[in-house]
C-alpha cells in the first residue's frame, strides 16, 4: 500500500534533515583535518589554480592531437614566457619608481604629517602634533634595544613564513603539473567508485563545479588586470608619482572581488596629497572613482554573473565572512566556495527534497550560455558510457 502524500513528504523532509547533519559533521572533521595539515593546503590552492588556467589550453591541444604530457610543457612554457616578457617590460619602472619612493619617504611623511596637521587644526584638532620622520627615526633608534629584544620572539614566526612562502612557490607549480598530466585518469577513477546509476548525475554536478570555480579563476585574473592596467594608466595621465607601483598593487588586490580599485585610490590620494597638491589629489580620486564604477558596473559582475551567479551584495557578505573564519585565505576562498555550495545545496534541494529528477533538476542549474537540452541530451547519451571519456575542455 502507498503510503499518503504527506507521510511522503515528511520521509523525504527527515532523510534530508540527517543527511544535512551528516555532512555537517563530515565537513566539520575536514576542516578539523586542514587545521592539522595547513602547510599543505596553500601550495594546493595555489596548483589548483594553475590547473583551471591551464586546463582548457592543454584540452583544447590535446582535442587537435597533442600529447597531454607535450600540451602540458608547452602551456606552461607559454606562461614562463609570458611572465619573463611582464618582468621584462615591468620590473625596470618598478625598480625606479622603489627607489625614488626609498629615497623621497622622508620628505612624504613629513609633508603628509604637516597635511594632515593643518586638517586637524581646520577641524578643531589644534593640539596635534604627530612626530615628523627624524623624530621617529631616532625615538626607533634610541629604543633599538628594546625594539629588537620585542622583535626576537617573532623571528621563529617570522621564519616559518618565509619558508611556507618558499614551499608554495616551489611545489605549487610542480603539483600542477602533475595533476594537468593525470586529469583525465583521475576523473576516470573518481568517477570509478561510484554506482553506475548515479554517474551522469555526478558528471553533470562536477562540470558545474568546474565552470564555476574554474571560470571565476580566469575571470577574476582577466579582471585584475584589466583594474591594474586601468589605474596604472589613469594615474599617469593625472602625473601621480609611483603611479605603476600603486596600479600594480590595485590589480593584484582586485583578485578579491571589487577591493583593488578603493585600495589604490586611497593610496593614490594620499600620495597625491604627501607629493603634489589638492588638484592632483582630485584627479586621482576621479581616476579610482572612474575606475572603480567601471569595475562595479561593468567589469566585475559580468563575470561574477557568467561564472558564480552570485549577487554582489552576497558576494560581499562572503568575504566579510570569509575573512572573519580564515583571513587571507578565507577571502581568497570565499567566493568558490559559495559558488560551489550553491551548486551543491540546490542540487540537492531539489532531487532530496522536492523529489525532483536530477534532470529536470539540472534544466535550473544550466548556465546561462548552454542550452539545457543539448547538455542533457549530451550527458544522457553518454550515460551508459564511461564517464571518462567526457570532453575535458568544459572544465
Amino acid at each position: 500500500m502507498a503510503s499518503p502524500p504527506e507521510e511522503s513528504g515528511l520521509r523525504r523532509i527527515g532523510v534530508a534533515a540527517w543527511s544535512l547533519l551528516g555532512t555537517l559533521l563530515l565537513l566539520g572533521s575536514i576542516l578539523w583535518l586542514v587545521g592539522r595539515i595547513w602547510i599543505i593546503v596553500p601550495p594546493l590552492i595555489l596548483a589548483g589554480a594553475i590547473v583551471y588556467v591551464l586546463n582548457p589550453f592543454v584540452s583544447a591541444l590535446q582535442q587537435r592531437g597533442v600529447a597531454r604530457w607535450l600540451g602540458s610543457c608547452l602551456s606552461y612554457t607559454l606562461l614562463l614566457g609570458l611572465l619573463t616578457l611582464v618582468g621584462y617590460l615591468v620590473i625596470p619602472s618598478v625598480a625606479d619608481q622603489a627607489s625614488a619612493l626609498a629615497d623621497d619617504f622622508p620628505r612624504i611623511y613629513d609633508d603628509l604629517v604637516s597635511d594632515l596637521e593643518d586638517l586637524g587644526s581646520k577641524v578643531g584638532f589644534s593640539d596635534m602634533d604627530l612626530p615628523r620622520y627624524e623624530e621617529l627615526r631616532d625615538e626607533l633608534t634610541e629604543g633599538s634595544g628594546s625594539f629588537f629584544d620585542e622583535q626576537l620572539g617573532r623571528i621563529t614566526d617570522f621564519t616559518l613564513d618565509v619558508l611556507e612562502a618558499v614551499f608554495l612557490l616551489l611545489i605549487a607549480p610542480v603539483v600542477a603539473f602533475y595533476f594537468l598530466l593525470d586529469l583525465p585518469k583521475t576523473r576516470e577513477t573518481i568517477l570509478g567508485i561510484i554506482p553506475r546509476a548515479h554517474q551522469a548525475e555526478i558528471t553533470f554536478i562536477g562540470r558545474q563545479l568546474g565552470r564555476a570555480v574554474g571560470g571565476f579563476l580566469r575571470g577574476q585574473l582577466l579582471v585584475a588586470i584589466i583594474v591594474g592596467v586601468m589605474t596604472s594608466f589613469g594615474f599617469w595621465l593625472v602625473d601621480l608619482p609611483f603611479w605603476l607601483i600603486i596600479g600594480m598593487i590595485a590589480g593584484f588586490l582586485n583578485i578579491i572581488p571589487f577591493v583593488g580599485p578603493w585600495v589604490g585610490g586611497t593610496l593614490g590620494v594620499l600620495t597625491a596629497l604627501a607629493t603634489r597638491d589638492l588638484q592632483t589629489a582630485i584627479w586621482v580620486g576621479l581616476v579610482a572613482l572612474v575606475v572603480q564604477q567601471i569595475d562595479n558596473h561593468f567589469v566585475s559582475p559580468t563575470v561574477l554573473r557568467a561564472t558564480v551567479r552570485l549577487h554582489p551584495a552576497v558576494i560581499i557578505l562572503g568575504l566579510v565572512a570569509g575573512t572573519a573564519i580564515g583571513g587571507f585565505w578565507g577571502v581568497l576562498l570565499a567566493v568558490p566556495v559559495m559558488a560551489s555550495v550553491k551548486i551543491v545545496a540546490g542540487h540537492y534541494w531539489r532531487t532530496r527534497v522536492l523529489g525532483q529528477s536530477w534532470e529536470e533538476a539540472a534544466e535550473a542549474m544550466i548556465i546561462d550560455d548552454v542550452k539545457a537540452d543539448t547538455v542533457l541530451t549530451r550527458l544522457l547519451g553518454r550515460e551508459g558510457d564511461d564517464p571518462g571519456a567526457a570532453s575535458e575542455s568544459e572544465q
